[in-house]
């Protein structure tokens, strides 16, 4: 692995901590101002599962960080196959422990730490440590934690641990420390067990020479404050640390146990699985396709000599969500009055514009949102006014090719800029569902072209009610079997449509 470093232009460095000698392979990829928060993520990958862990963790940061930061990726000897990837990493710095640390993992954590101290700019403010098994999810987490240290407090953290300090540390799977006040004290991230875990001391060593630390509230301090997640969002269901502003946004997230969580060795079915870790950031926090799942019993319900297939999957991703309220919710239906949805005793009202509505709304369901295009920015502005806290806009759109997807200009909206659209207007969860499969797209054309061909004469024609339902349950026994909500590529991403969810 050392001659790969070496051929790929990573500089070797001989970096001497607590009287030993480590081999430390170096590429800085970016270099920001001193007055910039210095990010370091400590990386141990010995399998797939934890290099993605990784790169999610990468990805939040890359996402949700709208302030100045550098970013710091210290991995601590692993497998020279999973290490590969991080040199494709655009705008982050890495740093490759090669010499095996001894002590330990709680020894090779801050070991790392130490290397990044070594490395970083010496005048740089403020340190951020972090947990690869972490990440942020909501634009101005930085700025947040940065307005918290002022002249008395001079680190702040998103969550307390008293496992070995009474009087409570900050954990150092993310904490932000005043670096210069770290140097000036000499502090250290090296444990010293039994009395202190990694990172411990140094907060410690902080709060004894009088100066103050802040921590966020969080689920695993208090798991009660689960309340101040509302029911609507998945994140509610995730058993991991969740860490809030003063908005009560999360802002921070811990799956906790990563490394043993992807090689089995954590056996609490409790919390969240790394696999869940994984299935909930994609699809709710980065916004990528998954399968929308479809039971068979639906079929059953569905006339398919008035409405179209497309029309059948839009009913069921907004039906579904339906689900997710209780009675007397207030529900925006914007298009004409459906015969499937009043089955729901949720008030649904139907507009074809909210200017004619009063008050706020708990769901707004928009099908086909193109019919917007040329005010379709002012539209969702308006839309997410009307909703309440923890509401549900959900809306959806006819399907296009890879190409067009990536076009966000002219009247070419695709799911992704949409996607990014919602998020830069606030909401907190946004998914997007992947409608039909290669086998459903090629029967609808089919199903199209024959209607046209045959218009007026239906009865007679092959596709009729009974037979688009056959077909269409024999696909779904398929599929169904393996389905899963895994991000697709190439032809697997074919579909006759998305459904777009996203919750305030």
């Amino acid at each position: 692995m050392t001659k790969w470093l070496s051929k790929n232009n990573y500089i070797k460095n001989e970096i001497d901590i607590d009287n030993r000698t480590y081999e430390v392979f170096i590429k800085e990829k970016t270099r920001i101002r001193k007055e910039a928060a210095r990010i370091i993520v400590v990386s141990f990958q010995p399998n797939k599962e934890a290099s993605e862990l990784l790169e999610l963790c990468i990805k939040s940061i890359k996402k949700f960080t709208d302030a100045d930061y550098e970013l710091w990726i210290v991995d601590n000897n692993s497998p020279g196959e999973f290490i590969k990837w991080l040199d494709n990493v655009e705008d982050i710095n890495i740093a490759c422990i090669r010499t095996e640390p001894e002590g330990g993992a709680s020894y090779a954590n801050g070991l790392a730490l130490e290397v990044a101290v070594r490395l970083v700019n010496p005048g740089t403010k403020y340190l951020v440590s972090l947990h690869e098994d972490v990440v942020v999810c909501r634009y101005g987490w930085l700025d947040y934690m940065l307005s918290k240290i002022d002249g008395k407090t001079r680190a702040a953290g998103f969550r307390l641990t008293r496992a070995r300090v009474p009087e409570g540390v900050l954990h150092v799977c993310g904490y932000m420390i005043d670096f210069q006040v770290f140097k000036e004290l000499k502090l250290s991230f090296l444990p010293e067990l039994p009395e202190f875990d990694v990172g411990d001391k140094a907060i410690y060593e902080l709060r004894k020479n009088g100066f103050g630390i802040f921590y966020t509230p969080n689920t695993f301090d208090n798991p009660d404050l689960i309340k101040l997640i509302p029911e609507t969002m998945e994140v509610r269901n995730l058993n991991v640390t969740r860490s809030f502003n003063y908005k009560n946004e999360i802002i921070y997230m811990h799956l906790g146990r990563g490394i043993p969580k992807t090689i089995g060795e954590y056996r609490n079915k409790e919390k969240s699985s790394s696999k869940q870790w994984s299935e909930y950031i994609r699809n709710n926090l980065f916004s990528e396709p998954a399968v929308q799942f479809i039971g068979e019993n639906k079929i059953a319900d569905f006339d398919f000599s008035k409405f179209s297939i497309k029309e059948f999957y839009d009913l069921c991703f907004m039906e579904d969500i339906l689900n997710l309220f209780p009675e007397n919710r207030r529900v925006l239906y914007l298009g004409n009055k459906n015969i499937y949805l009043d089955r729901y005793r949720l008030g649904i009202e139907y507009m074809e514009n909210m200017s004619f509505s009063t008050g706020d709304f708990d769901f707004i369901l928009c099908p086909e949102i193109i019919k917007y295009t040329g005010q379709i920015e002012e539209f969702l502005l308006q839309s997410y006014k009307r909703l309440k806290t923890g509401g549900i806009f959900s809306t959806t759109m006819s399907s296009m090719s890879p190409e067009e997807n990536q076009n966000s200009s002219g009247s070419g909206y695709s799911y992704s800029w949409l996607g990014n659209k919602l998020w830069e207007l606030g909401y907190r969860e946004v998914s997007v569902l992947r409608q039909g499969s290669v086998e459903v797209s090629k029967f609808l054309f089919e199903y199209e072209e024959a209607k046209v061909k045959n218009a007026g004469d239906l009865n007679r024609f092959v596709f009729n009610d009974r037979l688009v339902k056959k077909r269409l349950k024999n696909i779904f026994k398929r599929k169904n079997k393996t389905g899963n909500r895994k991000t697709l590529s190439g032809t697997e991403n074919m579909s006759i449509g998305y459904g777009i969810k996203a919750v305030k």
